[in-house]
């Protein structure tokens, strides 16, 4: 694993823990999720759901629960 997705791990981890569930967190991880992986569904479909985050989630918004089951199984496809 090279050290840009090292680095895009560790912020899919700190999310994942509840380290960082901020807004530009978010926005970090889709940014790059987007950059690295333009052809990948399930990449995409994170992307997309990364967009439409919000902490406490909202109407047609994602939570931290939902987006927490989203970023586990991107990171498993990083590793």
């Amino acid at each position: 694993m090279g050290s840009e997705n090292t680095s895009l791990a560790e912020l899919l981890a700190k999310f994942i823990n509840g380290e960082d569930v901020s807004i530009a967190s978010a926005n970090a991880i889709e940014v790059a999720l987007d950059e690295a992986f333009p052809d990948d569904d399930l990449m995409q479909d994170t992307v997309l759901m990364l967009a439409s985050y919000r902490p406490g989630g909202g109407d047609f918004l994602y939570g931290e629960q939902q987006v927490r089951r989203q970023l586990e199984k991107a990171l498993k496809r990083l590793l």
